[in-house]
C-alpha cells in the first residue's frame, strides 16, 4: 500500500525534480494514517494515536547487546532460571 501510494508521478512541468530519492528497501518510514487505514485498522483506533511513525530495523549486534547488556537482561534471567533446574544454557 505504501509502494503503491509512494509510486505515483506527477504530470507537467513540475514532473522532474532530483533528490526524491526514496529508500526502497525501509518503505515503512513513509507510512502515514491513510495507509494505517487501508490496511484495516479501524478509525476509532487511528483517531487516537497522535503520531503515526517507524523504527528501523535492528541487525544482529543491535539485538544481540539488547538481550546480553542492560542489568536485567533476558539472557541473565533465563540463565539464572536455568541454573536453579542445574542446567547449563
Amino acid at each position: 500500500m505504501i509502494s503503491r501510494r509512494v509510486q505515483t508521478t506527477a504530470i507537467g512541468y513540475n514532473a522532474i525534480k532530483t533528490g526524491n530519492e526514496l529508500d526502497r528497501a525501509n518503505l515503512l518510514q513513509y507510512v502515514n494514517a491513510q495507509d494505517l487505514r487501508s490496511f484495516g485498522l479501524i478509525p476509532e483506533l487511528l483517531g487516537r494515536l497522535p503520531i503515526v511513525t517507524y523504527l528501523n530495523p535492528l541487525d544482529k549486534d543491535a539485538l544481540k547487546r539488547i538481550l546480553t547488556e542492560p542489568k536485567n537482561a533476558l539472557i541473565k534471567q533465563y540463565t539464572r532460571l536455568f541454573e536453579l533446574e542445574d542446567i547449563a544454557l
